[in-house]
């Protein structure tokens, strides 16, 4: 389910006098922050069928529950609606279960707590789906396809047919327009929404989710029976209401004076993931939660985030790379506000547990955004006095050894030019401080599936697999380390068919079309070396692809990009009227650049369409776009434009005109620019389709410096001798990120920023043509 903010905000609007909003009233005892978490995992099998049950749902309460006590907020301030809470070790239990009833009653619970001022979480988890919308809808609240978004309840029931009343349809079906009435009516008291979404609706979902126990949040409403002359009969009606009278607008529609941000996991016709995490612990660690509400609860955890917006840029950079598919998260409204009332985020300090003279266990773990390779800040505490202890003024450094879900082993490191510390203080009260989060350069694999009797191709895979496994890391090409949990994998490799598969993420294998799985041939291969030798190329170019987009991650918003200004336009290409006769595909024409100078004028800017650096667009063959980049400083700053795409394939970008990297001071702007291709015409073959990114590596420089910072190198198939060792740690930093062997597990951001670097991420799906295969 993927409710519009739109559809949200204008569900009610008629509902609420304004007199609500015109009382002036003020709050008397300060924002106060409330939640209502709703989850659902054990749905009936009577009414949906087998195998429809959810695992992550009650763990997604139960982490949200931790995240919020956390922030701040009190147990008897979150209402909470969940089955099977009580098996995820939290303590606290459920104020009532997940159905329709008890969601209704919860709203009007809320709703009559609601104070001016006050912020609240609406948080829903579980299956979504959709059903026409009935008759009996004012015009102005009619979809624009005809469907209303729903939220499968655990009593869920079957579709009971229109009975000209809204309510009637999916029987105890959660419709958009009473969550949209429950919020507007949040909002008429003047407090502030938070609205979480993590589920999804999605007509065309593969419900195979990949390996493990990665699955999609979403029912197809022929599921819940809905026949297909009930779905025509609605679109009918919608059409007909549309021409009779107003239809509900585009745009947000302000409802009383409360604002509202919201958090949908999937864009409308995606999938929403749910699995297990986090990847990098343990596998008895590992718990199945949507992926959405995992990178929030991080998020929250860590106290990194200030504003919704750096919110959702985390969110939004921890769905990392989930293959050609890979879900988009989708955030709207207000996001330059404190995060739940929030403010600025402060620097969080955790418990810590002295093992021996060089390690201890810090009360801080994956779920607070400690990554391989963090750096943790002593801090040593006089109990006398409560202040820093006189016989340890430090600096103490530890470094992440051991990352568990929610403790780290850390030992004594040198980091930032110190020399590591002798030992650990002996004595006072020691808490920890994440000094660097740290940054991940290892790619999990596993083997996921093999046949019973493998062919001999088959067999030759199989034996380089186990070399593969059992070889040093230092003589590997690619930072990969082996694991036997698929589900906790990022790289997951099938055996089947004479070919050996790499699904990335949560990822389906797919044999064939434009969205099939990268794949090796293995009857091509006549020995063991040659087998290996292929599959290790391949990781090492999925590694390669992460890495530059976990660094680009890493350096974000640095400094190398404070005085850059980047706008972005989108020229939308436009077939030729007919396709020759020849054509092997609707995309089988050559793609031209309008104008070879310049931005041309039938560009569209961004913000124009609405779209910002977390949006993810939708673009196709012959497409092009164009990133405008001002330098607005003083000195020199060097942009490597490098594009990453749908197969792991790294490019550099060109320049319009002039393709150096330096960007002047006060010059006019330079322009790069990325023609998008869904099929090469030259060779009659698809090109990569899915998610592809533009990442902008900037580097402030002095106005002395002669040699320009053009790291155009990443992209090429081995690091070269002369780029081997030394160099700055930006340097060191992307060379790891691109080459790193075995021995290069993780990297410290700090180090790389120190030279003034920083890096813009652009992304968007690239579609195919309807109907192509």
């Amino acid at each position: 389910m993927r409710m519009s903010l739109a559809t949200l905000l204008f569900a009610a609007a008629v509902v609420f006098a304004p007199a609500l909003h015109a009382s002036g009233a003020v709050r008397d005892d300060g924002e106060r922050r409330l939640a209502l978490l709703i989850g659902a995992s054990n749905y009936p099998v009577d009414s949906i069928g087998a195998d429809v049950s959810l695992l992550g749902p009650k763990n997604d309460v139960a982490l949200l529950i931790r995240a919020l006590r956390a922030a701040g907020v009190a147990d008897e301030d979150m209402i909470v609606l969940a089955d099977g809470l009580e098996e995820t070790g939290v303590d606290r239990a459920a104020d009532g279960m997940p159905t329709h009833a008890e969601i209704l009653a919860a709203f009007a619970d809320m709703s009559g707590r609601v104070r001016p001022g006050d912020s609240v979480l609406v948080y829903f988890s579980g299956h979504g789906s959709r059903q026409p919308q009935l008759p009996g809808h004012p015009p102005e609240l009619i979809e624009a396809n005809g469907y209303d978004e729903i939220f499968l309840p655990l009593d869920i029931g079957r579709w009971q047919g229109a009975q000209d009343d809204r309510q009637a349809g999916v029987e105890n079906a959660l419709i958009d327009d009473d969550i949209g009435e429950f919020i507007n009516g949040l909002r008429a008291r003047d407090a502030f929404v938070w609205l979480v979404v993590d589920t999804c609706h999605s007509g065309t979902a593969d419900r195979s989710g990949g390996g493990g126990e990665w699955r999609t949040r979403e029912v197809l409403p022929e599921m819940l029976g809905i026949p297909g002359d009930a779905i025509a009969h609605a679109e009918t009606v919608a059409r007909a209401s549309r021409a009779a009278g107003p239809s509900r607008p585009e745009g947000p529609v302000s409802v009383g004076g409360g604002g509202i941000v919201a958090f949908f996991a999937a864009h409308s016709g995606q999938l929403a993931l749910e699995g297990p995490l986090p990847r990098t612990a343990r596998p008895g660690e590992r718990k199945n939660h949507g992926l959405l509400t995992y990178q929030v609860a991080q998020a929250l955890l860590s106290g990194e985030a200030g504003t919704y917006r750096d919110l959702a840029y985390r969110v939004l950079n921890g769905y990392d790379d989930w293959g050609a598919r890979a879900p988009a998260p989708l955030f709207e409204g207000e996001l330059d506000r404190p995060v739940f009332g929030l403010g600025e985020a402060g620097e969080r300090a955790w418990p810590v547990e002295r093992m021996d003279t060089r390690r201890t266990v810090v009360g801080a773990g994956a779920l607070d955004g400690v990554g391989e390779g963090a750096v943790f800040r002593l801090n040593v505490i006089d109990p006398d006095t409560g202040g820093p202890h006189p016989s340890f003024p430090g600096p103490y450094f530890m470094q992440a050894a051991e990352v568990g879900q929610t403790q780290t082993v850390a030992e004594l490191a040198a980091y930032g030019g110190e020399p590591a510390a002798r030992r650990v203080p002996p004595y006072g009260f020691l808490t920890a401080s994440l000094e660097d989060s740290g940054v991940r350069w290892t790619v999990s694999v596993a083997l996921e599936r093999a046949p019973a009797r493998p062919a001999a191709a088959e067999r030759r895979a199989l034996d380089a697999l186990a070399a593969l496994r059992a070889a040093a890391p230092e003589t590997l090409n690619a930072p990969v380390e082996w694991t036997d949990e698929p589900g906790g994998a990022d790289v997951r490799i099938a055996i089947d068919g004479g070919r050996a598969w790499l699904m990335r993420g949560a990822e389906t294998l797919t044999r064939s079309g434009r969205f099939a799985t990268p794949s090796i041939d293995l009857e091509t291969l006549a020995s063991v070396p040659d087998v290996r030798a292929a599959i290790e190329r391949e990781l090492r170019g999925v590694a390669r692809a992460r890495n530059l987009i976990r660094a680009a991650t890493a350096l974000q918003d640095g400094p190398g990009m404070h005085d850059l200004f980047v706008r972005g336009y989108l020229y939308r290409a436009s077939p030729p009227a007919r396709l020759p006769e020849t054509a092997r595909a609707p995309d089988d024409w050559a793609c031209s650049l309008p104008d070879a100078s310049n931005i041309p004028q039938g560009a569209v800017a961004f913000t124009q369409m609405g779209a910002s650096l977390l949006d993810v667009m939708d673009v196709r063959h012959c497409d092009i776009i164009y990133l405008e980049i001002y330098n607005a400083g003083e000195t020199p700053v060097d942009v490597t434009p490098l594009y990453i795409d749908a197969m792991a394939g790294v490019h550099r970008m060109p320049y319009l005109g002039d393709d150096r990297v330096r960007i002047e001071p006060g010059a006019p702007p330079r322009v790069v620019w990325a023609g998008i291709s869904s099929y090469d015409w030259t060779s009659g073959t698809p090109a990569p389709v899915g998610l592809e990114r533009l990442v902008l590596l900037a580097v402030r420089r002095d106005a002395a410096a002669s040699l320009p910072w053009d790291f155009a190198y990443l992209t090429q198939p081995a690091l070269p001798a002369t780029r081997s060792g030394g160099g700055s740690g930006l340097e060191r930093f992307l060379n790891d990120a691109a080459f790193g062997g075995g021995t290069t597990r993780s990297a410290h951001r700090g180090g790389a920023l120190d030279d003034r670097a920083g890096a813009m991420l652009f992304q968007w799906r690239v579609l195919p043509p309807d109907g192509a295969e």
